[in-house]
């Protein structure tokens, strides 16, 4: 008797190994449920102990893990499907994280000081971000304002919670994305994997070309005068009782690029996200309520001390300029099969998709609408 999709095989030879009929009748379903509750259990299990997973193997490994057991009992295909997506996307991203450190390579002993070049021979920037900044507000630094107004006193307040939640967002939201578009639309997920990977190479390129110093090493360099910019992005750690997240946050930050200001990629994640998932729906509170995100993670870098507004603002700007290249694409792609299709069956020109159904079913950025020809 063949195996059937959703069930348990019952050959002659497994009900001889295993006789009770119960086991037998248990579905492919069933088991998924069981196994997922027990990789959710671990996983929380893991968090409690060990933190959150940052670290990019960590955590593809915990995807993976879990995409697997969601396709218990579908066949082989369908697990080779899972590897040959999310495989390639990974190792990408597993490479840009080798460059990113490799930009903070200054050949000196500590972090590198103003005019220090990178293995590319480009120059630190300090001053410059500090000097644009405080042109902006008036000649008020504002990392400093807002320390002096919501991070100072003995106590952490209750907000720290959020900011530094929003900031670890960065390192799950991405995938997390990705995950929920593998499953549900196959299609956008491949577009998304495609801006994500855009994103980052334009940001890893400015890091080589560009590299800045952040506000929290320029203070402890003691090129920005007045009172000290902390870098207090772990200390929600502290508020939600979980030290050993905190831990984890530091280990990350120590091994990463301390000079990878310019631009900030947690602001342009953010957007991107955000902006990305504003073209998927017409609800106009669901648009609004998705700018919060971005607008959250920009107070967080300042307050945190991790960003100036400077780069917020060309992390922002990289972030549209890949989501209006991507719309340009669409509608160019657009256009294109519009004038293979006969004139009945034409689209107007001026005609919006609702919701970009028919744009991202294609798959985004590459692909395209079939054309639509006459039988002959």
């Amino acid at each position: 008797m063949a195996i059937a999709t959703e069930r348990v095989s019952t050959r002659p030879s497994d009900a001889a190994a295993t006789p009770d009929l119960a086991f037998r009748s248990i579905t492919w379903r069933q088991v998924r449920l069981v196994a997922l509750a027990g990789y959710a259990l671990t996983l929380i299990v893991s968090i409690a102990l060990n933190g959150i997973p940052l670290d990019r193997v960590g955590l593809t490994l915990w995807i993976l893990v879990g995409l697997s057991i969601a396709v218990l009992g579908k066949g082989w295909s369908a697990w080779l499907r899972i590897m040959r997506d999310w495989l390639p996307f990974q190792g990408v991203l597993l490479a840009y994280d080798y460059s990113y450190g490799i930009a903070g390579h200054y050949g000196t002993r500590g972090y590198p000081h103003e005019g220090d070049a990178n293995v590319l021979g480009s120059p630190l920037h300090v001053q410059l971000p500090v000097e644009f900044d405080k042109a902006l507000f008036g000649g008020t630094l504002p990392n400093q304002w807002v320390q002096e107004h919501f991070a100072s006193g003995s106590t952490i307040p209750w907000y720290a919670a959020v900011v530094t939640l929003v900031y670890c967002s960065h390192f799950v939201v991405t995938p997390l994305v990705a995950v929920g578009l593998w499953i549900r639309a196959r299609d956008r997920f491949r577009t998304w994997v495609k801006l994500v990977l855009v994103l980052a190479v334009a940001g890893m390129a400015t890091y080589f070309i560009f590299p800045m110093s952040p506000p929290w090493l320029a203070s402890q360099q003691a090129y920005i005068d007045g009172p000290p910019v902390e870098r207090i992005t772990g200390q929600g750690w502290s508020v939600l009782g979980l030290h050993v997240a905190s831990q984890v946050l530091d280990d990350s930050q120590n091994r990463s690029n301390p000079v990878a200001a310019m631009p900030s990629l947690h602001m342009a994640y953010a957007v991107l996200a955000a902006v990305f998932f504003m073209y998927l729906t017409k609800r106009r509170w669901l648009r609004a309520v998705l700018l919060v995100y971005p607008a959250l993670m920009a107070f967080s870098l300042v307050y945190a001390g991790e960003h100036y507004v400077l780069d917020e603002l060309a992390g922002a700007a990289y972030a549209l300029v890949v989501i209006g290249v991507w719309r340009w694409w669409l509608k160019r792609s657009r256009a294109r099969d519009e004038s293979l299709v006969e004139p009945a069956d034409a689209v107007p020109a001026d005609a919006e998709p609702a919701e970009l159904e028919s744009e991202l079913s294609t798959g985004g950025l590459t692909q395209s609408e079939p054309s639509r020809t006459t039988s002959t």
